[in-house]
């Protein structure tokens, strides 16, 4: 397998072959996944509001799409009630406070969306998209900096377990009824310094 970005899959194929491809992706289980990828993905490109990826199997004669994932800049935004000095300082990494005033917003990746093609279920797991994701966040990282990746998500538990066991941490707040979870994860100082 390997990944290509949408940016250049047009670059290849034109943006009507793009969206012929894209076309074909299918995500019953989260209707919201494929109705980005499908009706967004491309104009948020244009606008350089976020960045899709597509993972790939390079070995098949035809172009077909195992899973996505899109990242993006974001603001992860603590209330203050919430945030304790000796979390701001973990969070940012230098300090809790800026001029005096507690630190409550804090620069993120944010990974966007995430999702599998069930046509191709079986050939890659949750765990090796996050992979490849985390590759592609590593690789923006050596050039824009940056230390939180965050990403939201329904309340599920295979789901949590997966973002869990990729590191992935529930940011502990109050959540209304159907509001997304929220969960960040902090990069190492060995994955910032080696990527």
């Amino acid at each position: 397998t390997n990944v290509i970005s949408l940016k250049r899959l047009i670059e290849i194929s034109d943006e009507a072959r793009t969206q012929e491809l894209i076309s074909i992706f299918v995500c019953k289980k989260d209707q919201d996944i494929e109705d980005f990828l499908k009706c967004k993905a491309v104009y948020f490109e244009k606008l350089g509001k976020s960045r899709t990826f597509f993972i790939y199997d390079e070995d098949k004669d035809k172009f077909e799409i195992l899973a996505y994932y899109t990242i993006a800049i974001q603001v992860l935004k603590i209330p203050e009630d919430l945030i304790t000095g000796r979390k701001a300082k973990k969070l940012d990494g230098f300090s809790s406070k800026r001029n005096g005033t507690p630190i409550t917003e804090f620069p993120s990746i944010l990974i966007g969306q995430i999702g599998k093609n069930e046509m191709y279920g079986e050939t890659i797991s949750g765990l090796e998209i996050l992979n490849y994701c985390l590759a592609t966040i590593l690789e923006g990282q050596i050039r824009l900096g940056g230390r939180i990746i965050m990403l939201e998500c329904k309340n599920i538990p295979y789901l949590i377990r997966l973002y869990e066991d990729f590191g992935f941490k529930l940011l502990e707040k109050d959540y209304q009824e159907n509001e997304l979870l929220q969960m960040i994860r902090i990069l190492d100082e060995y994955e910032i310094i080696e990527s």
